[in-house]
Order: C-alpha cells, then sequence, then structure tokens
C-alpha cells in the first residue's frame, strides 16, 4: 500500500513538471525562417503584400521598409525596390514565417525564373 501510495506521488509530480515546462519552451521557441519564390500574382502597397504562385497554390508575402531588395540574379544583382516589380515577373524571398506568411527580409526579383541548363 505505501508503494503504491509513493508511485502514485511521483507520477503526480512528474506531471506537474512537465506541464509547467512546456511554456517555458514555447517562449525560448525562435520564428521559423525560411524562403518563399514563384511567380508574382499581384502586389498591394496599401497592405505591403506580395501574392506569388507557388505550384498550384497562392502564397503571401509580407514586406516592410526595412527590407532590401535587389534586381538580377545572385552574381550580377543591383539594389532596387518594391515600385520596380511587376505582375508576372519572379521574385525570390527569404525571412521569417508568420503562420503561413512570409515577413520578408531580403527579396530578388527577376523578369523571368531563370534556370540552370545542363
Amino acid at each position: 500500500m505505501r508503494r503504491s501510495i509513493l508511485t502514485g506521488l511521483a507520477l503526480c509530480v512528474t506531471v506537474i513538471l512537465a506541464i509547467a515546462a512546456v511554456p517555458a519552451y514555447a517562449k525560448d521557441k525562435k520564428p521559423k525562417q525560411g524562403e518563399l519564390n514563384g511567380t508574382v500574382r499581384s502586389i498591394s502597397k496599401d497592405s505591403s503584400t506580395i501574392i506569388v504562385r507557388k505550384g498550384n497554390a497562392d502564397r503571401q508575402i509580407v514586406y516592410s521598409a526595412n527590407t532590401k531588395f535587389v534586381k538580377g540574379t545572385q552574381r550580377n544583382s543591383i539594389a532596387s525596390s518594391i515600385d520596380e516589380l511587376k505582375d508576372g515577373w519572379y521574385v525570390h524571398c527569404w525571412g521569417n514565417f508568420d503562420g503561413i506568411k512570409l515577413i520578408a527580409d531580403r527579396c530578388r526579383l527577376r523578369e523571368e525564373q531563370q534556370t540552370t541548363q545542363p
């Protein structure tokens, strides 16, 4: 009888400690970094968003005044701005995900997607 009481007490303490540790873990969680690319479907300067077509789905990229824009390729790029981006262009952005939206830190703009030839 005494053994089962101690075992039950130890189990309860373990569960309480595990539950208390979950919020501490959630606070330390960093935003998920990532990238998103695709063909521009629409640009909304009022809400600072770019809608891109990725496969069969539309995805949203949010930019701000701090987002750096460049035009061209990785090897040959020049400073740019959101004003140069047009529907139908290809954009590749890096930043942090907020749910399924990408909050962009930097974006590369191109008139068309360039693929590597074998």
